[in-house]
């Protein structure tokens, strides 16, 4: 009788163990969308590779950020060139450098039903205009910032030490400091991590999308194609000994899961292995994302 008792119960702890996994499996979805943030019209593409190649070559470069949706909340992943831009006129960064922005932010985001003060985490790959010009929309989300690279921000683009304009919302915003490589929920899902040498602090995003497969949203780190298979640098990067180290750590963790790297593409005709960015997209279908390898913002 007691080895019945025992049995029984014994099963009843399996029951319940196996229904509880069945349900962590059934809670825990991870979706991925890619939003069109925005165009960059380059007069002269030289200042892209340090070695020259591309000196005289214009392009259209596409901007691109990420939603990543999670049981514990939805992060936004860069922000793009900034809404108040929409129209013909743009914005011009620098002499060469024009701005555009085809659809906002805001819009894309309401046709997934979500408003900017429902946005849980934001984070950058990089704290450059064209990846946080939106970013003072989602005051109410907790703040992601690369430590080194905030401070980086801060002392050359802000204002008696505090955050560039771009960026002035942080100064109430939660804020959570970040040192290293993170996991953001704790689950292997999400995964920050550190790619210096564009920026001092610039990351990329590893993400595991539910039935899908893992992708790296590599920020800057590669700006073409042409950059990505010959692993040239851009002239403006804070580090070419850094760049280069980057190169190889996410190369190694594309590797490692058999991924590709998916990030915002800025040029077209990429290889069948790699996707260096995000190539034009068309309006967004947002319950997909684009049958691309590698996700990165390539220019």
């Amino acid at each position: 009788m007691v080895l019945m008792r025992r049995t029984s119960l014994t099963l009843i702890a399996l029951a319940l163990l196996l229904s509880a996994g069945a349900v962590n499996r059934a809670v825990v979805e991870v979706k991925l969308y890619p939003f069109d943030c925005g165009r960059i019209d380059v007069d002269d593409m030289d200042a892209f590779a340090d070695d020259g190649s591309y000196a005289g070559v214009s392009k259209t470069l596409v901007v691109a950020c990420y939603l990543i949706r999670h049981p514990k909340g939805d992060l936004l992943w860069d922000t793009g060139v900034g809404d108040r831009f929409a129209g013909p006129a743009g914005v011009t960064f620098q002499p060469g450098f024009v701005g555009r922005v085809p659809l906002t932010l805001r819009s894309q985001l309401r046709r997934l039903g979500i408003e900017p003060d429902e946005i849980e985490y934001l984070g950058f790959s990089h704290e450059h205009p064209d990846h946080i010009g939106n970013a003072n929309l989602f005051a109410n989300a907790t703040w992601l910032l690369n430590r080194r690279e905030h401070e980086w921000a801060v002392e050359h683009e802000g204002t008696n030490g505090k955050p560039p304009a771009l960026l002035s919302a942080a100064n109430t915003a939660r804020v959570r400091m970040i040192d290293g490589d993170v996991d953001l929920f704790g689950d292997g899902s999400v995964l920050i991590v550190q790619a210096p040498g564009h920026t001092p602090g610039h990351q990329v995003l590893l993400v595991r999308p539910t039935g899908r497969r893992p992708v790296v949203l590599a920020g800057d780190l590669w700006h073409s194609r042409s950059n990505y298979e010959h692993d040239r640098v851009s002239r403006f990067n804070t580090s070419r000994t850094e760049t280069i180290s980057s190169f190889r750590k996410v190369r190694a963790l594309a590797r490692q899961s058999r991924r590709r790297h998916l990030d915002r593409t800025r040029t077209g005709g990429l290889p069948s292995r790699v996707r260096l960015g995000w190539s034009a997209p068309a309006p967004m279908k947002p319950a997909r994302v684009p049958k691309v390898r590698l996700l990165d913002h390539a220019r």
